[in-house]
């Protein structure tokens, strides 16, 4: 792929002075079509057919946070970063945390312990020889570690995984653990599990519901003032703010896919809108750092906590 902008290739110059609350951005790095709503809709012998725009999208969400100063962690598919190589070397290089998505967009459900681990294993080489750099986080496809899948933690303590940040403290049909703290803790599964970092992306606590203004979906769907609420209750609890982002919800041309009616509408609205939504966001006096970056910091807020058994 042909790079034109500067983003692409250089390290944005961030204001390391920069004062407030700790918020990260992070990018769950994959195609249009392995998206949960895709499931059952388009075959994955079928990937190939349907045209790839996600280094399109990635080098958008580069320019971006160049623009604004800042740096994030991107948590990658290994199914796309083998097949685009050169834009992992670019998102390294423009100094940004690269993390593992898993290999293939798998919700956890799919998986076996022995096949999770194999797919954490060869995504984590492809990302580290691409990127030249330690691979310590991990984030499951549709935050897929929930208590029947919690046998994950061990395999990803075992494989080396600093932290994960796949547990949504929220109720949805399809993941959350509700009873999950909504700040950094550590977690394990069951008594003499192994215990391992949980970076848990932002919900907004009202009326003793945490609800999910993270991004995603949430950010599109629902008006801007609730993720916006959710930083301002974040910073006045002290707890960082996670932010998650798919490289398509910026792309209005994303192709039509057959979905239901609820996957058309959760994926195609408001695709026009979100990039001046985030630029909104990121332009905000905050401490913008990868999740990698503040471990140490956000540890210490975890020993503060009892350890969360899943």
């Amino acid at each position: 792929m042909t790079v034109s902008t500067p983003s692409t290739s250089a390290v944005p110059p961030l204001a390391e002075q920069e004062t407030g609350p700790l918020r990260c951005l992070s990018i769950d790095v994959e195609e249009y079509f392995q998206i949960e709503a895709a499931q059952g809709a388009i075959a994955r012998a079928d990937w190939e057919r349907w045209p790839g725009r996600v280094e399109r999208n990635v080098d958008r969400l580069l320019d971006l946070f160049y623009r604004h100063k800042r740096q994030g962690t991107f948590f990658i598919l290994g199914w796309v970063a083998r097949r685009h190589p050169d834009m992992v070397r670019h998102i390294a290089a423009a100094g940004h945390e690269i993390a593992s998505h898993g290999m293939n967009h798998d919700r956890l459900h799919r998986l076996t312990p022995a096949q999770f681990r194999s797919e954490i294993t060869e995504c984590r080489k492809i990302l580290q020889d691409l990127a030249q750099q330690p691979v310590v986080g991990f984030r499951a496809p549709t935050f897929s570690v929930v208590p029947p899948t919690a046998w994950a933690l061990d395999v990803l303590v075992e494989a080396g995984f600093l932290y994960d940040s796949s547990i949504f403290q929220v109720r949805h049909p399809s993941y959350g653990v509700p009873g999950a703290p909504d700040r950094p803790y550590f977690v394990r599964h069951g008594d003499d599990g192994a215990t391992l970092l949980e970076v848990p992306p932002l919900s907004w606590r009202v009326a003793r519901r945490n609800v999910a203004v993270a991004g995603g979906g949430y950010f599109r769907l629902l008006p801007l003032w609730f993720m916006q609420r959710g930083l301002k209750q974040a910073r006045h609890q002290d707890r960082p703010a996670i932010l998650y982002f798919h490289p398509w919800e910026f792309d209005p041309q994303m192709p039509r896919m057959p979905l239901s009616f609820t996957g058309r509408l959760r994926t195609y609205t408001h695709l026009a809108k979100a990039a001046a939504r985030l630029e909104r966001i990121m332009a905000q006096q905050a401490r913008w750092r990868p999740i990698g970056s503040v471990l140490e910091e956000l540890k210490a807020l975890a020993r503060a906590r009892a350890v969360f058994e899943l």
